[in-house]
């Protein structure tokens, strides 16, 4: 069982500095007042991770998430995400691209 990500959670691009996620929801379902996320929902980083040196790309997307949905929980049809979310960005540093790095703001519901 894991967190299951809501609005208030925190979720970078592993950067140093690290980019933050703007993420949005529209789901009815909340926790403590902050609408659940989506996949969709996970798609843009805000400003903070910056190119560092030549050939970098600051990540302003994110690329394919590979784990953290849900295979019970759904909002709106789609699986809740969880704290468990594994993903990349589609910005690198060194070469080497972002790995989404996740703190879940709530404790009250888990899903698996």
């Amino acid at each position: 069982m894991a967190n299951v990500l809501t609005m208030d959670s925190t979720v970078t691009c592993g950067h140093l500095p690290p980019g933050r996620l703007r993420p949005t929801s529209a789901a009815k379902l909340t926790v403590l007042g902050f609408p659940v996320l989506v996949e969709s929902g996970i798609a843009v980083i805000g400003p903070g991770c910056t190119a560092k040196q030549a050939g970098d790309v600051p990540c302003v997307k994110t690329g394919p998430i590979t784990a953290g949905r849900s295979v019970k929980l759904r909002a709106g049809g789609m699986p809740v995400m969880l704290s468990t979310l594994v993903g990349k960005t589609a910005g690198t540093s060194g070469g080497v691209p972002g790995s989404l790095t996740v703190v879940a703001a709530q404790l009250k519901l888990v899903a698996s």
